[in-house]
Protein backbone atom coordinates (compact mmCIF):
# COMPACT_ATOMS: atom_id res chain seq x y z
CA UNK A 1 0.00 0.00 0.00
CA UNK A 2 1.52 3.33 -1.06
CA UNK A 3 1.33 6.60 0.89
CA UNK A 4 -1.75 7.82 -1.00
CA UNK A 5 -3.65 4.61 -0.31
CA UNK A 6 -2.70 4.77 3.37
CA UNK A 7 -3.97 8.35 3.49
CA UNK A 8 -7.31 7.32 1.95
CA UNK A 9 -7.63 4.39 4.35
CA UNK A 10 -6.86 6.60 7.35
CA UNK A 11 -9.38 9.20 6.24
CA UNK A 12 -12.13 6.60 5.88
CA UNK A 13 -11.30 5.05 9.24
CA UNK A 14 -11.01 8.26 11.23
CA UNK A 15 -13.67 10.46 9.66
CA UNK A 16 -17.14 8.90 10.05
CA UNK A 17 -18.88 11.65 8.07
CA UNK A 18 -16.68 11.03 5.05
CA UNK A 19 -17.49 7.33 5.22
CA UNK A 20 -21.19 8.12 5.71
CA UNK A 21 -21.23 10.21 2.54
CA UNK A 22 -19.58 7.34 0.68
CA UNK A 23 -22.15 4.83 1.94
CA UNK A 24 -25.28 6.96 1.60
CA UNK A 25 -25.52 6.53 -2.18
CA UNK A 26 -23.34 3.52 -2.96
CA UNK A 27 -21.90 2.89 -6.40
CA UNK A 28 -19.81 0.07 -7.82
CA UNK A 29 -16.78 2.25 -7.05
CA UNK A 30 -17.93 2.50 -3.43
CA UNK A 31 -18.00 -1.27 -3.09
CA UNK A 32 -14.55 -1.58 -4.67
CA UNK A 33 -13.16 1.07 -2.29
CA UNK A 34 -14.59 -0.68 0.77
CA UNK A 35 -13.05 -3.96 -0.32
CA UNK A 36 -9.71 -2.42 -1.23
CA UNK A 37 -9.25 -0.62 2.08
CA UNK A 38 -10.87 -3.27 4.32
CA UNK A 39 -13.03 -0.61 5.92
CA UNK A 40 -15.52 -2.95 7.60
CA UNK A 41 -12.85 -5.29 8.90
CA UNK A 42 -11.54 -2.79 11.43
CA UNK A 43 -13.31 -2.56 14.76
CA UNK A 44 -14.68 0.94 14.55
CA UNK A 45 -16.62 1.91 17.66
CA UNK A 46 -18.83 4.18 15.58
CA UNK A 47 -19.85 1.58 12.99
CA UNK A 48 -23.16 0.64 14.64
CA UNK A 49 -24.17 4.26 15.10
CA UNK A 50 -23.09 5.09 11.57
CA UNK A 51 -25.08 2.28 9.99
CA UNK A 52 -28.14 3.05 12.12
CA UNK A 53 -28.15 6.57 10.73
CA UNK A 54 -28.08 5.17 7.18
CA UNK A 55 -31.01 2.77 7.58
CA UNK A 56 -33.73 5.23 6.42
CA UNK A 57 -31.72 6.12 3.30
CA UNK A 58 -30.94 2.49 2.55
CA UNK A 59 -34.60 1.54 3.08
CA UNK A 60 -35.57 3.76 0.16
CA UNK A 61 -32.77 2.40 -2.03
CA UNK A 62 -33.64 -1.20 -1.17
CA UNK A 63 -37.32 -0.70 -1.89
CA UNK A 64 -36.31 0.62 -5.32
CA UNK A 65 -34.28 -2.52 -5.99
CA UNK A 66 -30.81 -0.96 -5.82
CA UNK A 67 -28.56 -3.93 -6.60
CA UNK A 68 -25.36 -2.07 -5.67
CA UNK A 69 -26.68 -1.65 -2.15
CA UNK A 70 -27.14 -5.41 -2.02
CA UNK A 71 -23.47 -5.93 -2.88
CA UNK A 72 -22.45 -3.46 -0.17
CA UNK A 73 -24.63 -5.15 2.44
CA UNK A 74 -23.11 -8.53 1.67
CA UNK A 75 -19.78 -7.09 2.81
CA UNK A 76 -21.32 -6.51 6.24
CA UNK A 77 -22.80 -9.96 6.77
CA UNK A 78 -19.87 -11.34 8.75
CA UNK A 79 -18.88 -8.04 10.37
CA UNK A 80 -19.42 -7.33 14.06
CA UNK A 81 -21.34 -4.08 13.87
CA UNK A 82 -21.89 -3.36 17.55
CA UNK A 83 -20.24 -4.60 20.77
CA UNK A 84 -23.75 -4.88 22.24
CA UNK A 85 -25.13 -8.29 21.28
CA UNK A 86 -28.81 -7.35 20.95
CA UNK A 87 -27.99 -4.23 18.95
CA UNK A 88 -25.66 -6.20 16.70
CA UNK A 89 -28.35 -8.82 16.03
CA UNK A 90 -31.01 -6.19 15.36
CA UNK A 91 -28.81 -4.29 12.92
CA UNK A 92 -27.85 -7.48 11.09
CA UNK A 93 -31.53 -8.40 10.89
CA UNK A 94 -32.34 -5.00 9.39
CA UNK A 95 -29.48 -5.29 6.92
CA UNK A 96 -30.59 -8.77 5.86
CA UNK A 97 -34.07 -7.46 5.05
CA UNK A 98 -32.59 -4.52 3.15
CA UNK A 99 -30.22 -6.76 1.24
CA UNK A 100 -33.04 -9.08 0.18
CA UNK A 101 -35.22 -6.15 -0.87
CA UNK A 102 -32.38 -4.58 -2.85
CA UNK A 103 -31.71 -7.87 -4.65
CA UNK A 104 -35.39 -8.30 -5.54
CA UNK A 105 -35.93 -6.61 -8.88
CA UNK A 106 -38.22 -3.63 -9.25
CA UNK A 107 -39.56 -0.80 -7.10
CA UNK A 108 -42.47 -0.98 -4.68
CA UNK A 109 -45.92 -0.20 -6.14
CA UNK A 110 -46.66 1.87 -3.01
CA UNK A 111 -44.99 4.24 -0.56
CA UNK A 112 -42.90 2.31 2.00
CA UNK A 113 -43.22 5.25 4.39
CA UNK A 114 -46.99 4.83 4.59
CA UNK A 115 -46.49 1.24 5.78
CA UNK A 116 -43.80 2.18 8.28
CA UNK A 117 -45.99 4.87 9.81
CA UNK A 118 -49.07 2.62 10.03
CA UNK A 119 -47.44 -0.75 10.64
CA UNK A 120 -50.05 -2.16 13.04
CA UNK A 121 -52.83 -1.32 10.60
CA UNK A 122 -51.19 -3.24 7.76
CA UNK A 123 -50.31 -6.17 10.01
CA UNK A 124 -53.99 -6.78 10.73
CA UNK A 125 -54.89 -10.25 9.37
CA UNK A 126 -51.49 -10.41 7.65
CA UNK A 127 -51.05 -14.03 8.74
CA UNK A 128 -53.22 -15.05 5.77
CA UNK A 129 -50.17 -14.43 3.59
CA UNK A 130 -48.99 -17.85 4.78
CA UNK A 131 -51.85 -19.37 2.75
CA UNK A 132 -50.50 -18.09 -0.57
CA UNK A 133 -49.06 -20.73 -2.93
CA UNK A 134 -45.79 -18.77 -3.14
CA UNK A 135 -45.12 -19.74 0.49
CA UNK A 136 -45.40 -23.45 -0.25
CA UNK A 137 -41.67 -23.47 -1.01
CA UNK A 138 -41.08 -23.03 2.74
CA UNK A 139 -41.09 -26.55 4.09
CA UNK A 140 -40.79 -28.18 7.50
CA UNK A 141 -40.11 -31.87 7.85
CA UNK A 142 -42.56 -34.17 9.68
CA UNK A 143 -39.86 -34.71 12.31
CA UNK A 144 -39.67 -30.97 12.94
CA UNK A 145 -43.43 -30.55 13.26
CA UNK A 146 -44.21 -33.76 15.15
CA UNK A 147 -43.36 -32.37 18.64
CA UNK A 148 -45.90 -29.59 18.04
CA UNK A 149 -48.80 -31.79 16.92
CA UNK A 150 -51.08 -31.31 19.92
CA UNK A 151 -50.53 -27.56 20.07
CA UNK A 152 -50.91 -26.96 16.35
CA UNK A 153 -54.24 -28.77 16.51
CA UNK A 154 -55.33 -26.10 19.00
CA UNK A 155 -53.47 -23.39 17.04
CA UNK A 156 -51.76 -22.23 20.21
CA UNK A 157 -48.16 -22.65 21.34
CA UNK A 158 -46.88 -22.83 24.91
CA UNK A 159 -43.85 -20.74 25.98
CA UNK A 160 -41.69 -23.88 25.92
CA UNK A 161 -42.83 -24.73 22.41
CA UNK A 162 -42.11 -21.20 21.26
CA UNK A 163 -38.47 -21.70 22.18
CA UNK A 164 -38.48 -24.84 20.04
CA UNK A 165 -40.21 -22.99 17.20
CA UNK A 166 -37.63 -20.21 17.34
CA UNK A 167 -34.98 -22.78 16.45
CA UNK A 168 -37.06 -23.96 13.49
CA UNK A 169 -36.80 -20.48 12.01
CA UNK A 170 -33.04 -20.64 11.62
CA UNK A 171 -31.05 -18.19 9.49
CA UNK A 172 -31.43 -20.06 6.19
CA UNK A 173 -35.18 -20.44 6.65
CA UNK A 174 -35.55 -16.82 7.67
CA UNK A 175 -33.79 -15.68 4.52
CA UNK A 176 -35.97 -17.93 2.37
CA UNK A 177 -39.16 -16.56 3.95
CA UNK A 178 -38.02 -12.95 3.66
CA UNK A 179 -37.14 -13.55 0.01
CA UNK A 180 -40.66 -14.77 -0.74
CA UNK A 181 -42.16 -11.83 1.14
CA UNK A 182 -39.95 -9.40 -0.80
CA UNK A 183 -41.12 -10.94 -4.06
CA UNK A 184 -44.75 -10.60 -2.98
CA UNK A 185 -44.22 -7.00 -1.87
CA UNK A 186 -42.90 -6.01 -5.27
CA UNK A 187 -44.75 -8.31 -7.65
CA UNK A 188 -48.08 -9.54 -6.32
CA UNK A 189 -51.11 -8.47 -8.32
CA UNK A 190 -53.12 -7.19 -5.34
CA UNK A 191 -51.78 -3.98 -3.82
CA UNK A 192 -53.13 -4.84 -0.37
CA UNK A 193 -51.13 -8.07 -0.36
CA UNK A 194 -47.99 -6.20 -1.45
CA UNK A 195 -48.37 -3.84 1.48
CA UNK A 196 -48.99 -6.64 3.95
CA UNK A 197 -45.93 -8.55 2.76
CA UNK A 198 -43.71 -5.53 3.40
CA UNK A 199 -45.36 -4.95 6.78
CA UNK A 200 -44.62 -8.54 7.81
CA UNK A 201 -40.99 -8.12 6.73
CA UNK A 202 -40.67 -5.05 8.93
CA UNK A 203 -42.29 -6.80 11.88
CA UNK A 204 -39.78 -9.66 11.70
CA UNK A 205 -36.71 -7.47 12.22
CA UNK A 206 -36.40 -8.61 15.83
CA UNK A 207 -35.25 -12.22 15.91
CA UNK A 208 -37.28 -13.21 18.98
CA UNK A 209 -40.50 -12.19 17.21
CA UNK A 210 -40.44 -15.10 14.77
CA UNK A 211 -41.70 -17.71 17.25
CA UNK A 212 -44.53 -15.39 18.36
CA UNK A 213 -45.59 -14.01 15.00
CA UNK A 214 -49.09 -15.02 13.78
CA UNK A 215 -47.74 -15.34 10.23
CA UNK A 216 -45.08 -17.83 11.34
CA UNK A 217 -47.56 -19.83 13.42
CA UNK A 218 -49.91 -20.06 10.46
CA UNK A 219 -47.06 -21.17 8.22
CA UNK A 220 -46.31 -24.01 10.63
CA UNK A 221 -49.98 -24.89 11.05
CA UNK A 222 -50.47 -25.07 7.30
CA UNK A 223 -47.63 -27.57 6.94
CA UNK A 224 -49.00 -29.57 9.87
CA UNK A 225 -52.46 -29.87 8.31
CA UNK A 226 -50.92 -30.81 4.97
CA UNK A 227 -49.16 -33.71 6.68
CA UNK A 228 -52.31 -34.59 8.62
CA UNK A 229 -54.34 -34.68 5.40
CA UNK A 230 -51.75 -37.03 3.92
CA UNK A 231 -51.90 -39.09 7.14
CA UNK A 232 -48.18 -38.53 7.70
CA UNK A 233 -48.78 -37.10 11.19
Amino acid sequence: MNSFERKVQTRLHLHPEHLRMLLALPTEETVETLIQYHIFESKNAYLGQLLSSLLPIWETLACDGNETLGKLLRLLESTRISPIKHEDQLLHSNLLRLRILSETAGPFPFSPLSIQENLLKFLTDSEILADLPQLEVISFSPAEISPLTAELERYKLSPISRRYVQNLFHAERQEAILSVLAYLAKNYTLLGTCRQAYAVMLSLDELDKWSKHPFCLRLLANRFWEYRTQEIL
